[in-house]
């Protein structure tokens, strides 16, 4: 009894320590007590393949999503340098009215209406030597990016891959434990029977409970290991 008081008040010390660290870490007031939802342990979660998995990080993975951001804005840059190399087109066009003519002995008082278009090309010889270190440099900045996405998507993937199959190894635990529970819930039923008709000591009896509570506990924590891997898929993601 003293060695399960003694745990009940590591309990209560280590539930005080995570409930002050989640109400700092949110931002809650102090002296707010942080009730977790216990329904959730016999909530059903949904089993999804792996490949799902990776759709949902393309489109919601925050490091996936700043990578291709980063590569988007390399290709531009570089198109723009790209762009300092080529010749400069303009087309303009008007339309103007003179009057009187005055060129004429004597002057016409007439007025004159007329359209115009025009088009001019124009190249700076400079950039053909002056932009070629700078193409370079832009183009070395796309391929590194590349990269960078290609590692970032690399790592989420390596880590969906790692927690999925945690995921799927947690339900498998679960039908272990709850086995376990079975059979640790028979075994004390049959000892309490016969301890009650004198057949066996006190002794038996705490270990075969014990033998219980220690089975009920690991099945909980099965539960809770599904429920840690299910969010940390969401979170790997980028659901959550």
């Amino acid at each position: 009894m003293s060695n399960l008081e003694l745990q009940l008040v590591k309990l209560d010390n280590t539930l005080d320590i995570l409930n002050t660290s989640l109400v700092t870490t949110a931002g809650l007031p102090a002296g707010t007590v942080v009730v977790p939802d216990s329904t959730i342990l016999a909530r059903s979660l949904p089993v999804r393949d792996e490949a799902a998995w990776h759709d949902e990080a393309e489109e919601c993975s925050p490091s996936l999503r700043l990578a291709a951001s980063n590569l988007d804005i390399s290709r531009k840059a570089e198109r723009i340098v790209r762009a300092e190399r080529l010749p400069k087109v303009g087309i303009n066009a008007g339309w103007s009215i003179d009057g009187p003519i005055l060129v004429e002995v004597p002057p016409i008082n007439r007025n004159l209406s007329y359209w115009y278009v025009g088009v001019g090309v124009s190249y700076n010889l400079s950039s053909l030597y002056k932009s070629n270190k700078t193409v370079a440099r832009s183009r070395a900045a796309t391929l590194r990016a590349a990269d960078e996405l290609d590692a970032v998507r690399e790592e989420v993937g390596l880590a969906l891959h790692t927690d999925h199959v945690k995921y799927l190894e947690a339900y498998e635990e679960l039908k272990t434990q709850r086995k376990s529970v079975e059979l640790a819930v028979s075994n004390y039923r049959t000892v309490a029977t016969r301890y009650s008709a004198d057949m066996a000591l006190i002794t038996d009896l705490l270990d075969a409970a014990n033998s219980r509570l220690d089975a009920e506990q690991r099945l909980v924590n099965a539960r809770i290991d599904i429920i840690y891997y299910y969010y940390k898929l969401l979170f790997t993601s980028g659901k959550i």
